[in-house]
């Protein structure tokens, strides 16, 4: 696809779209259907491309809803041709993610998982658990082939907090650094992670290398769920130690071993055979598919991963194969000996291919047919089937939800897509806002947005609030609205909405604004001097003079303050970020009577900022200098940061 992009354009006008079909290669390849506003719609992969576009328009295909839907809709379609079917697969995952087409499978966005991570490259590796940015970065290096080199990824795990958990539980029963690389660089003596038995204090010289990476091995052993072997290790080196009369050191193996029988080990069940397998199971109602994922690592299952996805008139089995493709493409993770497919894929030989390349070793992808392998299959499928029907409760009780606020509101529509917007400033000086997304009751975090205000430079939050609203609902832009649109605020920034709506011409979106509550002085007689009373949370809807206030202990209430609430969190990490690269602001700055003296000391005690954070009001008074007021004031800071 390469040439100049006005002569290729005038060729595909001059040429019907079916004379260029008939002019496609007779090679493997990807496809990409384009619509008339020549938006990408549908990308596909194809061992015969010519074959295989040509199936979508020929009056012999099979019929399909899907095929008449797509074909209304195609206006144009581009090829790429590649040497072997495992470069189509890989290809047509990558454009998928790039394009996002309406009408294929979509896998979320790998930073959206929680995985841990450990860097081979540093000279004494950590276990991380990166945050959300550095996910997206990893996984733009994958699009971009500059995968990092020498760098474990382990999970997806099924929430942050089971991944910080399983974090904490390796931290303590790992000796490993918990520093950052430069505070590792910069530390002369022992922090006090060393101090309390965590650390194997690698920075001043406490540890050597064989030693540290005898505990790496062994940590790395329990992430990929090898218990049988780092047991079987730390047995050994406990009875040697034990023989050369090393007996603290005998200790911490066995306390060490006891400790991971305790924590990890108890959570998993056996299964037959020691081979490591991804075992895949799908489960369908009349609407939906969901598909459930088993990890077994030595001969024994850990926990299951599940995905829900709308059945957009595919076959189950079509779901399967684009979901398996982008599950190992677009996302690091451990390459099992053996994954235990539902269906058939026509993909399985080039999905085999491209595994084995990544793994260094054979991997087989398999349909079992009978056996244990095939009772395998049927229990991923029993718990997809129970992540399933977990997921429909949850989602009648939103059902309910959503339908009480939308009468209580007098909403035109079921409010099923929100949007609510938030501004956030210092005295109109990097003045942001924010806009996050809830779909039926949940986050849809690939959907927030953030906004530098341009054309505002004095304090005016409803200007702020009018530009945001135009820039997200410009009408040029052709994306799609929401049920209901929610400002923070009252009537001032609810009337600002108001007007923008009204010059964008949108009449099918409810809008309401949603007002904090406030402590303002008591009426006389209602306290005494100096009382203050809290007002409810309020509801203005355009039109109306006097807001409506929810019962404050409603679901309904709850569920609208938790969305402005989101909104006005992603304002303010939005605003300090631009306030850090602007000032190299640091997380101990604008504490009362904490100077660079005692900031220093805190970083020299504990390292970094994350053990600062977690230390208690006793801790932080064993400082010199620390006194017990300003540990209080530390404490209530950085846990203020927390929340905010």
């Amino acid at each position: 696809m390469t040439g100049n992009a006005d002569e290729k354009k005038s060729a595909k006008r001059e040429m019907p779209l079916k004379e260029r079909i008939r002019t496609l290669p007779e090679s493997p390849g990807v496809y990409v259907f384009r619509n008339r506003q020549e938006k990408v719609i549908y990308v596909g992969k194809a061992v015969n491309l010519r074959s295989r576009v040509r199936s979508y328009f020929a009056k012999a295909s099979d019929g399909r809803a899907f095929f008449e839907l797509l074909r209304r809709d195609i206006a144009d379609v581009s090829h790429v041709v590649t040497d072997t079917e495992k470069e189509a697969l890989i290809l047509e995952c990558n454009l998928i993610k790039q394009f996002k087409p309406r009408y294929n499978v979509l896998l979320t966005d790998d930073a959206s998982y929680i995985c841990m991570r450990i860097d081979l490259n540093e000279e004494y590796p950590r276990v991380q658990l990166p945050s959300g940015r550095e996910r997206a970065l990893v996984s733009k290096a994958q699009r971009d082939g500059s995968s990092e080199r020498n760098v474990l990824w382990f999970g997806p795990y099924a929430s942050a907090g089971k991944a910080r958990s399983t974090l904490r539980e390796l931290n303590r029963i790992f000796p490993l650094r918990k520093c950052s690389n430069t505070q590792f660089s910069r530390r002369r003596r022992p922090c006090i992670q060393h101090q309390m038995g965590r650390c194997l204090g690698p920075c001043s010289g406490h540890v050597e290398k064989a030693e540290y990476n005898d505990v790496l091995e062994e940590a790395i052993m329990v992430l990929n769920g090898r218990y049988e072997k780092v047991k079987h290790l730390l047995t050994e080196r406990m009875k040697r130690e034990s023989k050369l009369m090393h007996f603290e050191r005998a200790a911490e193996m066995r306390d060490r071993l006891m400790a991971i029988e305790a924590t990890f080990e108890k959570q998993k069940m056996n299964v037959v055979g020691g081979v490591d397998r991804d075992i895949f199971g799908v489960y369908r109602d009349a609407k939906s598919i969901a598909i459930g994922v088993l990890f077994v690592r030595d001969g024994k299952l850990g926990e299951l991963n599940s995905y829900h996805f709308d059945q957009q008139h595919f076959t189950p089995a079509e779901v399967f194969e684009s979901f398996v493709e982008q599950f190992y493409i677009r996302q690091q993770r451990f390459i099992p000996q053996e994954v235990l497919v539902p269906f058939d894929i026509g993909s399985a030989d080039a999905l085999a291919e491209m595994l084995t390349e990544k793994r260094g070793r054979k991997v087989q992808v398999i349909h079992p047919r009978r056996g244990e392998k095939l009772r395998l299959v049927e229990l991923a499928a029993r718990n997809a089937e129970a992540a399933f029907r977990s997921r429909v409760s949850d989602a009648a009780l939103v059902e309910d939800l959503l339908e009480s606020l939308k009468e209580k509101l007098g909403l035109r529509r079921l409010p099923r897509r929100i949007e609510c917007f938030d501004i956030s400033n210092f005295q109109g000086h990097l003045a942001v806002g924010s806009m996050v997304s809830f779909r039926d009751g949940k986050p849809d975090k690939s959907h927030y947005r953030k906004f530098k205000i341009r054309t505002i430079t004095q304090s005016d939050d409803f200007a702020m609030m009018r530009e945001v609203l135009r820039r997200r609902y410009d009408p040029a832009k052709d994306e799609p609205r929401p049920d209901l649109t929610v400002v923070d605020g009252g009537k001032g920034q609810l009337s600002a909405a108001v007007k923008v709506f009204a010059e964008l011409g949108i009449d099918d979106v409810d809008l309401v604004g949603l007002a904090k509550s406030k402590r303002k002085p008591a009426r006389r007689g209602e306290g005494g001097a100096g009382a203050k009373k809290q007002t409810p949370e309020r509801v203005f809807l355009p039109g109306r003079t006097d807001p409506v206030v929810l019962p404050q202990d409603s679901q309904e209430m709850y569920y609208l303050v938790r969305v402005r609430d989101e909104a006005h969190r992603f304002a303010i990490s939005y605003h300090r970020l631009l306030r850090k690269k602007r000032q190299g602001y640091h997380p101990l700055d604008g504490i009362p009577g904490v100077g660079d003296v005692k900031k220093k000391r805190l970083l020299e005690e504990f390292g970094d900022y994350g053990s600062i954070r977690e230390a208690g009001i006793e801790e932080l008074q064993r400082v010199k200098g620390i006194t017990a007021k300003d540990a209080r004031a530390i404490h209530r800071h950085l846990g203020d940061r927390n929340h905010e």
